[in-house]
């Protein structure tokens, strides 16, 4: 295939005979494929531009890549229909997704659809715009921010974020700054900067619960300029705003992982607020990091990529520490705040005392009943959603498990429903047992609904609320509750992860962990470093007006390093031990990862499958740089139906050799019907 050029687009125009053109296909194919152009369409041809397609006995939108010098043959097909006049997807993007099909074993078609809007992959879309929404009456559009004085310790990460950016030249840096430390008004200035020189700039945050926060706080500066990326948006607005960022209205993008494929014009700047999150990682085909994409990208277009966090990734704090890329540091607080005093409870005593299970110790009720006498709020987190997490049959005895995938089903009081939070399968709490039929279940373990339904019923004069993905599906609802909350109309509030970070509430005063093993729990090497961080997020949403914060970690596990860090806001301490544990036992940073999952409906050949890609991949990678371990299977074993064992890949030379080699074994190997294979590049979980 010839590499696309400004010559080669001017040649084809000139051509009068047939044109072959390279198309990319959306599906998961060694693509590109071969495709003929009438000449009709000649002077439409350029790479970047959609095409109507035929592909296996069905129509479908591809992506000219490149111009084929090859001969036509008798098996060369014809496009159908050349949908745009010029095109959608530009150079950057081409190799951008050049580079993410490689990288992340995918299709290049994969990876250009994961950029575009989803109305662009249909052959035709509706041209309307939406109006813009009238305002309310006596509502008035939101007013300009008043800047704040920046503090010393801000002041000189702001200097060096400047010149930082006056070289004109790719440069990353990490923002490491305490809980209430100001980094947010750091990337307001950063932007600022970057719009008077001309440049555009994308903010990237983790929840869309975060995006309303920080959104309210972005109109105050931006107004017009600011363009709003989430989840919550349907197919039709995401498109609009896609729209208006490619056409040069918006300056300025805030959004979750998807936004980081914004179209913008001299895009100077990217910031990835809590970089450490692993809703960046994207879970499908292809299967991206927003970091990474955001690296990339800044490498090409020559623009600073910042990373904010109180928690970085342990990847990306041992670049900052070696010197790999540019360290900037908040150790205090905005108003010389003190940060939080952090409790830890022991449960296994709590509950020799009380003798039973315990979900609000005595210590907890006793601080939740002080700050509500004190007209004080109060966060309470448990990082699982539902009611009960398991059932137990009480006469078989057995827990009542998905039929469809090895998990237990959690119960939901609201919706009257055990429900798998893997594939959705429910049976209804009258339902009789799987095994014996018998009608009546023991719920045990805690989820935030019962959380909730318990403070309710201890403190019947507080108003509590929920936030947690059941509770958000209604559009509009988190908004809701967390407007409620910041005007003081909700007492306590119950959550998930969601209710962790980013959020500045002065009148929270305490903060309640009632479980903080939930990650310690689970088989995967990141476990400790995912407590660290979840504790010292949460413990974060205290004390940060002027009344000062106290904050409760009910744990099991209480002299766990990942707890006893986050206690005495250790984040060094920490630091250095989990990465002895990771140098130890061969993980990241020390190593590159890829997983590769093999599922089928038939046990028997994923196994033979998992057997001769192993085989391949051993003829293939040097054995004294890398470790292929299994195969096995994956700790959630059996989800959705199918049955799923993996191959963990280490790799000690971080370079690109090793994944071209990856990809040789992987076209190489035997196909067994029936079974699919994804592969995970540096995996955010393995399980």
């Amino acid at each position: 295939m010839k590499n696309f050029s400004a010559d080669m687009l001017i040649d084809a125009a000139e051509e009068t005979k047939l044109q072959l053109v390279e198309v990319a296909i959306p599906l998961a194919v060694d693509d590109p494929y071969t495709y003929a152009v009438p000449a009709e369409w000649s002077d439409k041809i350029k790479p970047g531009v959609r095409v109507r397609i035929p592909f296996k006995n069905r129509d479908i939108v591809g992506y000219i890549v490149g111009f084929s010098d090859s001969e036509r043959n008798a098996k060369t097909k014809s496009v159908l229909e050349v949908l745009d006049e010029k095109p959608l997807v530009s150079q950057h993007f081409l190799e951008l997704t050049q580079w993410i099909k490689s990288y992340y074993f995918s299709s290049w078609g994969e990876a250009i659809q994961a950029c575009v809007p989803k109305q662009y992959r249909k052959a035709k879309i509706a041209k309307k715009r939406k109006k813009k929404a009238e305002l309310p009456e006596n509502t008035a559009p939101s007013k300009k921010t008043k800047e704040f004085t920046l503090t010393g310790e801000q002041q000189d990460a702001l200097n060096q974020i400047i010149e930082l950016m006056r070289t004109s030249r790719f440069n990353e840096a990490l923002l490491l700054g305490v809980t209430g430390s100001g980094k947010s008004e750091l990337y307001i200035r950063a932007i600022q900067h970057a719009l008077r020189n001309g440049k555009s700039a994308i903010c990237l945050v983790p929840e869309i619960a975060l995006t309303e926060q920080i959104e309210r706080f972005f109109e105050g500066y931006f107004g017009d300029e600011l363009e709003i990326i989430h989840s919550k948006l349907s197919d039709g607005e995401r498109w609009q705003a896609w729209d208006r960022i490619r056409r040069g209205e918006k300056k300025v993008v805030l959004g979750v992982r998807s936004a980081i494929f914004s179209p913008l014009e001299n895009l100077g700047l990217i910031i990835i607020d809590e970089e450490q999150e692993p809703s960046y990682k994207q879970d499908q085909t292809p299967r991206y990091h927003a970091r990474d994409v955001a690296r990339w990208r800044a490498q090409n277009l020559g623009a600073l990529l910042l990373m904010g966090s109180a928690t970085p990734s342990i990847e990306l704090l041992h670049e900052a520490r070696t010197g790999n890329i540019h360290l900037l540091e908040l150790s205090k607080r905005i108003g010389d705040k003190e940060l939080p005093q952090i409790q830890i409870i022991d449960l296994k005593q709590a509950q020799q005392i009380s003798r039973e299970k315990v979900i609000i110790s005595s210590t907890l009720a006793q601080a939740v009943q002080s700050a509500l006498e004190k007209k004080e709020s109060v966060m309470l987190m448990l990082n699982r959603r539902g009611f009960s997490t398991q059932a137990q049959c009480l006469q078989c005895g057995k827990a009542i498990a998905c039929r469809h995938c090895d998990v237990a089903l959690t119960f939901h009081q609201a919706e009257q429903k055990l429900l798998c939070h893997y594939c959705n399968y429910s049976i209804g709490e009258s339902d009789r047992c799987v095994y014996c039929q018998y009608q009546l279940f023991r719920y045990m373990g805690v989820g935030t609904e019962k959380v909730e339904s318990e403070i309710a019923r201890m403190f019947p004069q507080a108003k509590v609320a929920r936030l947690d993905s059941d509770v958000i599906r209604k559009k509009g609802s988190h908004e809701d509750i967390l407007s409620r909350f910041r005007a003081r109309e909700i007492d306590i509030l119950v959550g998930t992860q969601m209710i962790a970070k980013g959020f500045d509430f002065p009148h929270v005063t305490l903060v309640g962990i009632i479980l903080a093993d939930t990650a310690l729990l689970l088989p995967d090497y990141r476990s400790s470093e995912k407590t660290f961080q979840l504790v010292t997020q949460m413990a974060g949403r205290s004390g940060r007006g002027e009344l000062g914060g106290k904050v409760l970690v009910q744990t099991f596990s209480p002299f766990h390093y990942s707890i006893q860090s986050a206690k005495n806001h250790d984040t060094k301490g920490f630091y250095e031990q989990e990465l002895k544990h990771r140098q130890d036992f061969s993980y990241p940073p020390f190593v590159k990862l890829i997983n590769i999952i093999i599922r089928s409906k038939i046990e028997k050949r994923v196994i033979e499958q998992a057997e001769i890609l192993k085989s391949e991949i051993l003829k293939v990678l040097p054995i004294h740089q890398t470790e292929v371990l299994g195969p096995a299977p994956l700790p959630f074993y059996r989800l959705r139906g199918h049955f799923r064992w993996h191959l963990m890949i280490k790799i000690k030379n971080q370079t690109e050799q090793p994944l071209l080699l990856l990809k040789k074994a992987l076209q190489a190997s035997k196909k067994v019907s029936k079974v699919f294979m994804l592969v995970d590049t540096d995996p955010v979980s393995i399980l």
